[in-house]
């Protein structure tokens, strides 16, 4: 028998689908910009980033109607090479989700 085919539902699929598909921004100044004009529709954090800037980013996502966070379980170099975006990166904030659901992700 073949095995079954499962589709992976969680955040390391979900982002690369998501950055295919859909349009995002990449770093902590675009994430700030794009929360106060309230286009973001997820924000991804790598575990390393400052403490300063983890507050300063869940404070926007409370103003802009409770944006959803999501904390990658791996360093900035980790969420390059998951992403492909080709630059390190602490924050990745998706603007369009595209074929991406990040409500499975959870």
């Amino acid at each position: 028998m073949s095995r079954k085919k499962t589709q992976k539902t969680g955040l390391a699929s979900q982002l690369p689908l998501a950055i295919k598909t859909g349009k995002y921004a990449v770093g902590y100044t675009q994430a700030i910009r794009a929360l106060i004009h309230q286009t973001a529709k997820v924000i991804v954090l790598a575990n390393n980033i400052p403490e300063r800037m983890r507050k300063q980013i869940e404070y926007y996502c409370v103003l802009s109607n409770n944006t959803p966070i999501e904390f990658y379980n791996g360093n900035n170099n980790d969420l390059n090479t998951l992403s492909g975006v080709g630059k390190r990166c602490s924050v990745i904030c998706v603007l369009d989700q595209g074929e991406a659901d990040f409500t499975e992700a959870k």
